[in-house]
């Protein structure tokens, strides 16, 4: 009986065994059913022989959206199982051709299970066969019902190479989290050989850091910016069913972690987790646990930057130099030097004194005849009558004729009647009614025809050149040639006044207008003051306004008349005490207004959606012009549009050219049948004419232009107006001392201008490129220029009008008076250049700089190198930062940048830049030489002719402030001017010695916004704030900039950042010893170190004996330019041999002392690249 017991006990067995292999076959066979019934196609499956049998789907899901990566999770599970990467041996793949695929996959763990699966491609069938395996794994207990593989299966893991980025919750492809775990029941010996004594340390550290291998790798990352992370951070794991992981860090220094656990993973994060501790300790990371930033991990070379950058620049001076020095000295004290200018000032403070009492007629002598600039002589009762008779028997032979009639010629009388009963009349007249080129006309003939001609002398300003000439060519052409002599003109570059006073009209811009006050602030023989455009408000018309409000208190027969198209008249007529108003029609053709909306659907496109961006809580649209639609209106204008000249307004003369190219690329514009023509206030008055002239017949005239053509201009031959609706304007930050030149919309009073330039002769059509809701939007009147530019010139022009008042008590005078706030900033501004004083009185600096037609740094930068004999390269550098000499587009951009690094080359020098540019040029002989520098250069002939012509004026001002003899000298290279042109180190330092405080840091070594820290970037900072280099700058990139500071003139703000665009470099001694400013100094016995005050970066040191030196040589330098300032004519004087000695002494110190670069102050910037590449 018991043997039959036993023998019965594998019998049993083996039933319960055929028992469970049916019900797996069985569920096999059940999966295929599924299969075929859910992926396959209805009555497309074939009949193979090995088909499982056709079964009723009993309502079981789709397997793939129970496992929707199939193949992934059976390599994930089997992988882990196994603690294997390569699975080939345990999971093959097959699959049989045909239209309906079946793919067969064989594993050969934990048991061999073979499942089938079909579909129309090949990785469908074997994603089905794969989630019927993964169905069998979960039978068996090696899949959770999480879809994750079972801890039970997993006892047998191998060790394997993982990433050093993987922590023990990040290996699972499928990261649901399980819903339940299988319980299975380990026996005491297992469990025995898995038990793990529980660190302290690390269960601390997990706490801590829950993911440790994540934040380590990071911290390594961040802190060496390596991307061989793998080599800083070696984990090496041992073990069998304990794994012990030994971790090295290989930074900040090599130190290694050990750690346990039951998995490869558990004991390489518990490593991890202990070194991120030790990190911690270290203060490597931050409170929250999070890697500090780069800038952080390397604070030592951080503050060595900032050390290197704040240490005094040390200066080398040749002993040769020394010893010269020293004799110069000796020869000439300092001390004696300073005592004999205290003694000139005396002198001339009494000589001043007792010139006081001099008669009136005297000082008549000094007052410029406004209309010729010839000495102004008052004429006799005689020869006034005389005159006067001549004038009238002139006029009535030649009966000059009017022409076309005129709105205005019917107001004629009551014009003259309000001007002789009142002072000042203001005349708002619309567009077309002829008040520009008839009313100047009307006085002179009322005046001629009473008997008083003689006595009638009327200057009428423009606000703009091309308008003064063409309204003198015109109104001349009217009077005929017998008294075409009467009518002249005087603008910037250009003059030709009538021929004497007396029966003399002079059109004039308004800048001119202003100087003549300096010399004749009365108007003495001015009869007429005809101030037109009034409306316009820019900072010289509401200057000369204000001046004009007190002249006529002074000269009660001055009569100024004032007049208006579309301004505010009756604000103008309270400003001037309730003058009169004479209004008077204007007549314009019948001009056609399309907007967007209409050009669009003329055009037949859509209609564009403009680009917004909100600004301070406003929705505002982008105001750039769409170049290419202007382009497109313009040819479907030649195309489509009746015969008659085009008037394109743009902003500025970057889209002038742009639209120019765009429009010659066209098909329709390669015939030659149109004639394009740009229009800008830069260019010369000739080239500015020929938009005047008619095209041959069967040419269309194109002309592009900014705002210069809205008003006073009347091209008679223009139908169609194209109005892109914005301009440049500028805009000044008195805080940051940065000019913005921004894009800006028109105002009303602007489109209705452009839109009238179409019907002053024909009717004509107006194209506005912006939809009818922006034009009501619109400000009615424009702001006036005043209130946002900087001050510095209206204030010198204050000085000198009313040299007893304040600033800010005149120019709250003047229509839209300023803040008093900029007002006070620009004041101190020239108080920090030398040109006003503590009480605001120009200073003897500033009545020279005051003669200069430009902004006051570069006027003191002109009178400076009078003095120190180098005009020629400075006249050449003021001009081209009026007037750009390269031919700059888009297109050429990296041909203009080639240029200027080729004239640059190793002086690191904007400034120089354009000397080279101009004086090359000049040397050249002959026109096809000359073009040939233009090519190679990139360098326009236009510009460089107009730059010709500023040099000419500002050599005429240093003339006009006593500096020079003759203004032909300036530009003379043999001159005694130019004895110091060809030392190029001097000239920069006359640059510095004008420009200054405008001073650029230099610093190598930056931290960037993200904390990365930079050693081998430079960042440049003002006394305002960082700065960015503009593009067009040589020194933009230059790694090798010779020095820690540079100088500049010019900043613009756009889109937050500000910008240098010009920049040279500064020699450490032409800042110490031309800067007109007190210094401070501190003794440490073997060496001196001096201070700029305010700029505490600005330091030097030098042994005592040199410091001592150099100071008494700074003593002779301000004290030889004090001297020279005071000169009241430029002969030759006693001191000239030794001001030649001077500077020459200067010069060649500056040549032969080495400058301490910024790359010389950072040898740290090695040890940080080695740091780095760990």
């Amino acid at each position: 009986m018991a043997m039959s017991c036993a023998v019965l006990m594998p019998v049993r067995a083996l039933v319960t065994l055929r028992k469970k292999t049916l019900e797996i076959n069985k569920d096999i066979w059940s999966n295929w059913t599924t299969v075929c019934h859910y992926r396959s196609k209805p009555g497309v499956i074939p009949k193979h022989r090995h088909s499982p049998p056709e079964t009723v789907n009993g309502g079981r899901p789709d397997l793939l959206q129970e496992f929707p990566q199939p193949k992934n999770l059976l390599h994930v599970t089997l992988s882990r199982s196994l603690g294997l990467s390569d699975l080939s041996q345990y999971i093959q793949y097959s699959c049989t051709d045909g239209e309906l695929k079946r793919a067969t996959v064989t594993l050969h763990w934990p048991v061999k299970i073979e499942t089938e699966g079909f579909g129309s491609r090949k990785v469908e069938a074997e994603r089905q066969a794969a989630a019927a395996a993964l169905c069998k794994l979960r039978e068996l207990g090696v899949l959770s019902q999480g879809k994750q593989p079972s801890v039970t299966a997993m006892t047998g893991q191998k060790e394997r190479q993982t990433s050093v980025w993987e922590d023990e919750d990040g290996d699972v492809a499928v990261r649901d989290p399980p819903k339940y775990l299988p319980f299975q029941k380990k026996s005491r010996k297992e469990r025995d050989q898995g038990l793990i004594e529980e660190d302290p340390a690390v269960t601390e550290a997990l706490s801590i850091f829950p993911k440790p291998k994540a934040l380590l790798c990071t911290v390594i990352q961040v802190a060496t910016s390596s991307n061989r992370v793998r080599e800083l951070l070696q984990y090496r794991t041992t073990g069998g069913k304990v794994k012990t992981c030994e971790l090295t860090v290989c930074w900040p220094e090599k130190m290694t972690f050990t750690a346990h656990g039951h998995r490869r993973m558990e004991a390489e994060s518990n490593a991890a987790a202990l070194a991120c501790l030790k990190f911690k300790e270290l203060k490597l990371v931050d409170e929250q646990n999070n890697p500090h930033t780069h800038a952080r991990y390397h604070q030592q070379q951080v503050r060595e930057a900032g050390e290197r950058h704040r240490r005094p620049c040390r200066i080398d001076i040749p002993t040769h130099l020394e010893q010269r020095i020293q004799e110069f000295l000796s020869q000439y004290p300092a001390e004696a030097e300073v005592q004999k200018l205290w003694d000139e000032e005396e002198q001339q403070a009494a000589q001043q004194e007792s010139s006081v009492s001099s008669d009136d007629d005297d000082d008549e002598d000094f007052i410029t005849d406004a209309i010729t600039g010839r000495p102004y002589r008052a004429l006799r009762s005689n020869e006034a009558e005389s005159l006067s008779d001549h004038l009238l028997s002139l006029w009535m032979r030649a009966g000059p004729g009017r022409g076309v009639e005129l709105p205005v010629d019917s107001y004629k009388k009551s014009i003259l009647d309000a001007v002789r009963s009142s002072q000042v009349i203001l005349i708002a007249g619309e567009t077309g009614c002829g008040k520009t080129t008839r009313i100047p006309r009307f006085l002179l003939e009322g005046q001629v025809k009473e008997g008083e001609g003689a006595n009638c002398n009327i200057l009428v300003t423009q606000p703009r050149r091309i308008s003064a000439v063409s309204v003198a060519h015109r109104v001349a052409q009217e009077m005929g040639p017998a008294l075409r002599h009467c009518v002249g003109y005087q603008v910037r570059l250009e003059s030709r006044p009538p021929e004497r006073s007396g029966g003399a009209l002079l059109f004039l811009t308004v800048g001119v207008l202003l100087r003549k006050l300096q010399s004749n602030p009365g108007l003495k023989g001015i009869s007429h003051v005809v101030v037109d455009e009034v409306h316009e408000r820019d900072v010289n018309t509401d200057l000369l306004l204000a001046l004009l409000l007190s002249t006529i208190k002074d000269n009660p027969d001055l009569r100024v008349v004032l007049m208006s198209a579309t301004g505010d008249t009756r604000r103008l007529s309270r400003y001037f005490g309730g003058c009169p108003v004479v209004r008077v029609p204007g007549f314009m053709h019948p001009v056609q207004a399309r907007f967007l909306e209409e050009v669009m659907m003329e055009m037949g496109r859509p209609i564009p959606r403009m680009s917004q961006e909100k600004r301070n809580g406003k929705v505002e649209h982008d105001v750039a012009p769409d170049l290419d639609l202007v382009a497109d209106v313009i040819d479907h204008i030649h195309s489509n549009g009746e015969p008659g000249a085009v008037l394109c307004f743009l902003p500025g003369w970057q889209d002038i050219k742009a639209v120019q190219q765009k429009l010659e690329e066209k098909a329709a514009f390669r015939s030659g049948s149109q004639l394009i023509l740009p229009l800008h206030s830069s260019m010369a008055v000739s080239d500015q004419q020929t938009v005047f002239q008619h095209p041959p017949d069967g040419k269309r005239k194109i002309v592009l232009t900014t705002n210069i053509a809205e008003t006073s201009v009347t091209i008679d031959d223009i139908v169609h107006v194209v109005d892109a609706g914005c301009q440049k304007e500028q805009n000044y930050d008195p805080r940051t001392k940065v000019s913005a030149l921004n894009t800006v919309w028109i105002a009303q009073a602007n489109v209705t201008q452009r839109r009238g330039r179409a019907g002053r002769c024909q009717p004509g059509h107006s194209y506005h490129l912006f939809p009818q809701k922006q034009l009501d939007s619109m400000s009615v009147f424009p702001i006036p220029e005043i209130l946002r530019t900087p001050l510095e010139s209206v204030v010198i022009q204050a000085k000198i009008h009313c040299p007893d008042s304040k600033a800010v008590d005149f120019l709250s005078q003047v229509l839209d008076s300023p803040d008093s706030q900029a007002v006070k900033v620009a004041v101190k501004n020239l108080m920090d250049i030398g040109v006003l004083d503590a009480a605001e009185n120009l200073t003897v600096l500033g009545e020279r700089v005051s003669c200069m037609s430009c902004d006051p740094r570069l006027g003191k930068v002109l009178v400076l190198s009078s003095l120190f004999s180098c005009v020629l390269p400075v006249l050449s550098v003021v001009s081209c930062l009026t007037r750009d000499p390269f031919y700059n587009s888009m297109e050429n951009r990296a041909l203009v940048a080639k240029a200027k690094s080729a004239l640059s080359g190793s002086s690191c020098s904007d400034h120089l830049v354009f000397s080279r540019a101009v004086q090359g040029w000049k040397e050249q002989q002959g026109k096809e030489s000359k073009q040939e520098f233009l090519d190679k250069y990139t360098l326009s002939g236009a510009s460089l002719r107009f730059i010709h012509g500023l040099m000419q004026q500002f050599g005429e001002n240093l003339s006009e402030a006593g500096l020079v003899d003759h203004s032909a000298d300036c530009l003379r290279v043999s001159s005694r001017l130019n004895q110091h042109s060809q030392q190029e180190q001097l000239v920069k330092a006359v640059l510095i010695a004008g420009l200054y405080p405008h001073l650029i840091q230099v610093k190598r070594g930056t931290v960037t916004k993200n904390g990365r820290f930079r050693p081998e970037n430079i960042s440049y900072r003002t006394e305002s704030g960082p700065v960015l280099l503009h593009r067009s700058s040589v020194n933009r990139g230059n790694p090798n900039v010779s020095s820690r500071w540079l100088t500049f003139f010019s900043a613009v703000k756009s889109n937050g950042q500000v910008f240098i665009r010009d920049s040279s470099v500064v020699h450490p001694l032409a800042l110490l010893l031309l800067t007109d400013c007190d210094l401070s100094e501190r003794d440490f016995g073997d060496r001196v170190e001096v201070v700029l005050p305010g700029l505490s970066l600005i330091r030097w040191e030098f042994s005592p004996d040199v410091w001592e030196l150099l100071w008494d040589l700074r003593t002779s330098l301000q004290a030889m330019i004090h001297r020279n300032l005071r000169r009241s004519q430029c002969q030759s004087t006693a001191d000239d041999c030794k001001d030649r000695e001077l500077i020459t002494l200067l010069a060649e110190l500056l040549n032969n002392t080495d400058i301490e670069s910024v790359s010389d102050q950072d040898e740290f910037s090695t040890e940080n690249t080695q740091d780095d590449s760990l």
